[in-house]
């Protein structure tokens, strides 16, 4: 958490968003509020939603493995979808080259 809340804050008026989504954590149950403590422990300062039954039926759709990161342009039109984890200057070098072909 600590590295994308890095880049939420470095990002920060570009116009570029960091927004998670907990896809193991439904809303308004008992474990949401657990799960949103765990995530400001790990150092998350990023928005950060629990997964509705509209998510489940949208966003997760295909998604088989976790981390998976979407980027979406400001039209909610799905840009790219990186798998796995990423070092800092990897995520620096694929929202750079996101941002630079939606440009």
């Amino acid at each position: 958490m600590g590295t994308l809340s890095e880049l939420a804050y470095e990002y920060k008026g570009t116009g570029f968003s960091i927004v998670g989504l907990s896809a193991d954590v439904p809303s308004g149950s008992g474990t949401a509020q657990a799960a949103k403590a765990m995530f400001k422990e790990s150092g998350g300062t990023f928005t950060n939603l629990t997964y509705t039954d509209s998510v489940l039926k949208t966003m997760l759709v295909g998604v088989n493995v976790v981390p998976t990161t979407k980027f979406y342009d400001s039209n909610g039109r799905l840009l790219t979808v990186i798998h796995g984890a990423k070092s800092k200057q990897d995520w620096i070098n694929i929202i750079e080259t996101v941002m630079n072909e939606k440009a």
